[in-house]
């Protein structure tokens, strides 16, 4: 659901006000993926990668690893160290490369056509089944 309110706020900008993604003003806010419990301490991870190496370097320490499931499911104090602290946010700048191509995504996925958004899942879907 998330994903499809960014979607949708992407869409706006980009046919309302373009020039503020060209220009490099658009950021979006990234949530960890887990959150590691160890007693009463714990830790955010943003990928696999780092529950990986997490698991490497604690190896027969007894933790809880909680997959986190985004902006919906976090708790405003989980918001706040995550998203809002500038010492631990994650950002990422959301950029265009081919205005052309940017401008056929978006009307494909977001217009009122259905066969392109038909065409692109297909065409796409085990891109989706991997980040999954």
């Amino acid at each position: 659901m998330m994903a499809h309110i960014k979607n949708l706020f992407y869409t706006f900008i980009w046919n309302f006000c373009p020039q503020l993604i060209l220009d490099g003003y658009v950021y979006a806010g990234v949530p960890p993926l887990y959150k590691i419990t160890i007693g009463k301490e714990y830790k955010y991870l943003k990928n696999d990668e780092e529950l990986e190496a997490f698991r490497q370097a604690h190896q027969g320490r007894n933790y809880t690893v909680n997959r986190m499931k985004g902006l919906g499911e976090m708790s405003v104090e989980e918001t706040e160290e995550t998203l809002t602290d500038p010492d631990n946010r994650i950002l990422k700048q959301i950029t265009v490369e081919d205005i052309d191509k940017a401008n056929k995504l978006f009307d494909d996925l977001m217009g009122t056509a259905i066969t392109p958004r038909k065409l692109f899942i297909k065409e796409h879907s085990a891109e989706a089944v991997n980040v999954l």
